[in-house]
């Protein structure tokens, strides 16, 4: 071995080293994969003589009165060999000695850090709400609709909690659950979390799997504000409920009040008590209502919330109604629809129309009733069902009107011909109409259920709300309307955003973690290699197999030390007789109806294998259920069901990863709820099978195991590396490298040999391909290094 050239730079002063110095550098690929290990990086140690030059970059740090400490401030060294820098990094000093204080000379002790990515230990520190993602909404209705189709990194998904208590039948219908903010969730988008996490720490991600438009369409579930409230709710809590069911009609306006001092079209108080032993109107006990301290009181009809405590509350409306209802149009129903809760909170929605045109499915002689949206008093109408334009039912004039289909089967789609107002003859009639069953009215009732959550205030010990201001509207005058008795009201102490909150990234990122768990919860479902080229301060993260394709492929048969002894071992030996992967567990919507969701197992049948077997579990994601049933308007969609079992916290949502195929169409006569209101909804889900038609053909599913023949699991990450490990050798041997070797290592993209590259050498006059598993204490003085290798199959 020629003699080395070794030099050292602090802060681009250049160091005396001892002739004789040494060093050991090392690699392990399970930096690639353990972000732990790779925080740590590496470290050599030198020991430099007491020089003059030394004393003025070290200070005099032998001199324990020196006016500054080297330790003081950050300082980065270089330490190379014969030109190629093999570390580069933060360095420390750890002792300064003086061995002949007459003379002054002695040693400086020093320790430099190599290959740690400073950005592991930046996101080890900050918590997922740190992320700079660029956010801020109102919660409102319109931010949920808009947020489905634009580039936001926050998207608003449906979601079902199973949990919730179905509103009793009134008998009128069926229900009209409205939703409302509250059975949307936020969804952050992990192509903008991941690289505004790299981002932030001053960093350039580089991933073709992160960039790609699959990982684009990948969410994970945010998380609102969730605090301890157990004193609140012990000192503050209340559930105020009615008595009786409250019926009046709509003003002039429209309006139907919710105020004890109303003497016309009220209801008086929205709630009547919160005394359990008061009976609804079946004479049962009001057993679950109550009210803490009196913290909230009904006297003559005037509710009042006085808080004992300085708190920051919102308030739970659940509101349950009939109203009376005429058909607007083929999707809408005009009657009460809006409900305005004081302080701002007003909530405008619109009752689905949920009677099916039977335009094209006409039957012979049967009656239906005809609908024309757009009258105008003073026109007429016709209907013409058959080839020879024979018409049905007869001349009418009102808006509505039962039509009787001719008898015979020769029926043709119907068209509507009109007279224009002042005309006697009859035209093609350009606007919207529609034919219904003959038992639907033009005006009937609906019955409409809701949960409400209002902006949550911060309020004093002391302080009163009152809930006067409270009012429906949206219907004609004259509309029908009753409050049913299941109508109830209490308190939220958790902070969460309510409606029309103002809400920032850091609103719905408050899950308890940190931006590292994140990531590491990403390397665990894709089998993620991450390397880190300080110097470009560049991050390069692939699927394991992807990984080693991103460096050169190289033979380095010619660097082998033939004097060294060369070992080859079964690598099915490390491994255990199975292996499975999964995600935690799932909440008990996904136990009812499969508790392994998500989990694959990996048998290693080599007689080597360890006898024993592993699990590793997502240490963040728990898997999801999407089923369909969830909402009486579109019983077809495909719904997230959430049943965390903790019915004190409606906000306990453990964080769950979805993919999102975009706006699906529903199946004819079914639309979606407010605030969307049309015949396609937003599909998130963790698996599917096929039949969609925004989703492949045949599914897509982020389980481990395979969803079918067609569709493969993310076990397809794990595949490659598994069967390393099963059907693999371990190839220990020793090379001669040079410094520039062991530099062009750590740096991707060159057509040198990096950590990412596949090795070709040549045993026994056979050529092996591998990936490099460890350089071990890898010193420029000495003749050849140890160095181990995995072979690929």
């Amino acid at each position: 071995m020629s003699t080395r050239t070794m030099k050292l730079t602090i802060d681009g002063e250049t160091c005396n080293l001892n002739a004789e110095q040494r060093v050991r550098l090392s690699y392990h690929a399970d930096e690639l994969q353990e972000l732990r290990r790779a925080r740590k990086g590496f470290t050599i140690r030198l020991t430099l003589p007491a020089t003059p030059t030394n004393d003025k970059v070290f200070g005099r740090a032998t001199d324990p009165r020196a006016a500054t400490a080297f330790n003081d401030t950050v300082h980065t060294a270089v330490f190379s060999v014969d030109g190629s820098r093999l570390v580069t990094g933060p360095v420390r000093l750890l002792s300064a000695e003086t061995d002949d204080p007459e003379h002054g000379t002695g040693t400086y002790t020093v320790e430099i850090s190599g290959r740690t990515p400073t950005w592991n230990t930046y996101i080890a520190t900050r918590m997922l709400s740190d992320l700079a993602v660029p956010f801020v909404e109102r919660l409102s209705p319109a931010t949920i609709v808009n947020s489905w189709t634009n580039s936001s990194g926050v998207k608003f998904f449906p979601i079902h909690h199973e949990s919730r208590p179905a509103a009793p039948a009134s008998g009128v219908g069926q229900i009209q659950r409205m939703l409302s903010v509250d059975d949307y969730h936020p969804f952050i988008r992990l192509q903008t979390a991941v690289n505004a996490l790299f981002h932030t720490a001053g960093y350039t991600l580089k991933s073709a799997f992160i960039n790609a438009s699959m990982f684009g369409k990948l969410y994970m579930s945010g998380a609102y504000a969730s605090r301890d409230t157990t004193t609140m709710r012990r000192n503050m809590d209340f559930l105020a409920r009615r008595t009786t069911n409250a019926s009046t009609t709509a003003d002039s306006i429209g309006r139907v009040y919710a105020q004890p001092h109303a003497s016309a079209n009220s209801i008086r108080g929205i709630v009547q008590t919160v005394n359990p032993n008061d009976t609804d109107q079946y004479g049962q006990a009001l057993s679950d209502a109550f009210s803490n301290n009196r913290c909230f009181t009904v006297e003559g009809g005037e509710c009042r919330f006085t808080p004992t405590n300085d708190t920051t509350v919102g308030f739970e409306f659940h509101i349950h109604y009939l109203t009376g209802h005429r058909i607007a149009s083929r999707t809408r129903l005009s009657g009460i629809d809006g409900v305005y809760l004081g302080d701002g909170t007003d909530v405008r929605m619109e009752l689905p129309n949920p009677y099916v045109d039977r335009v094209d499915e006409l039957r012979p002689n049967t009656t239906y009733r005809a609908v024309v949206f757009d009258h105008v008093p003073g026109q007429s109408y016709l209907i013409t069902t058959d080839a020879n334009g024979a018409s049905f039912g007869g001349q009418f004039f009102g808006r509505s009107q039962l039509v009787t289909t001719l008898a015979h089967n020769n029926l043709s789609t119907p068209i509507l011909f009109y007279t224009p107002v002042g005309s006697s003859t009859f035209i093609p009639y350009p606007g919207d109409w529609a034919l219904y069953d003959s038992w639907v009215g033009e005006t009937g009732q609906s019955e409409v259920e809701m949960t409400l959550h209002t902006n949550p205030v911060a309020m004093s010990a002391g302080e009163t709300k009152h809930f006067s201001g409270i009012y429906f509207y949206g219907g004609d005058p004259g509309t029908s309307f009753t409050l049913l008795s299941d109508t109830s009201l209490r308190p939220d102490f958790s902070s969460a955003p309510g409606l029309n909150s103002e809400i920032f990234f850091a609103d719905i990122a408050r899950h308890n973690i940190r931006q590292w768990e994140l990531l590491d919860a990403l390397r665990h479902l894709f089998n993620w290699r991450i390397f880190t080229d300080e110097e470009s301060k560049t991050v390069y993260i692939e699927p394991s197999d992807r990984f080693y394709t991103l460096g050169a492929e190289v033979d380095w048969s010619d660097k082998i030390d033939a004097s060294q002894p060369i070992v080859v071992r079964d690598l099915a030996q490390e491994m255990e007789r199975t292996r499975t992967y999964r995600y935690r567990a799932g909440d008990r919507a996904v136990t009812r109806v499969n508790e392994a969701l998500g989990q694959w197992t990996f048998v290693n049948d080599s007689a080597a294998a360890i006898d024993d077997e592993k699990s590793v579990s997502n240490p963040l994601f728990a898997p999801t259920v999407n089923e369909t049933g969830c909402y009486p308007n579109a019983p077809s969609a495909r719904v997230m069901r959430i049943d965390e079992g903790d019915g004190n916290n409606r906000h306990a949502f453990t964080p769950r990863l979805v993919y999102y195929a975009g706006m699906e169409r529903l199946p004819e006569g079914e639309r979606w709820g407010f605030p969307h209101n049309t015949n396609n909804y937003p599909l998130a889900f963790f698996s599917l099978a096929n039949g969609l038609s925004t989703v492949a053909r045949n599914g897509f599913t982020l389980t481990f195991e395979n969803l079918n023949a067609q569709v493969a699991g993310l076990r397809t990450h794990y595949n490659t590396e598994l069967w390393q490990y099963r059907t693999g050798k371990e190839i220990t041997l020793y090379l001669h490298l040079e410094p520039n070797d062991i530099e062009n290592l750590f740096h991707l993209g060159t057509s040198a040999a990096s950590v990412a590259s596949v090795f070709r050498l040549r045993i026994d006059n056979s050529i092996v391909e591998c990936t490099l598993r460890s350089i071990d204490d890898y010193d420029p003085i000495s003749e050849s290094t140890r160095c181990v290798f995995i072979t690929l199959n």
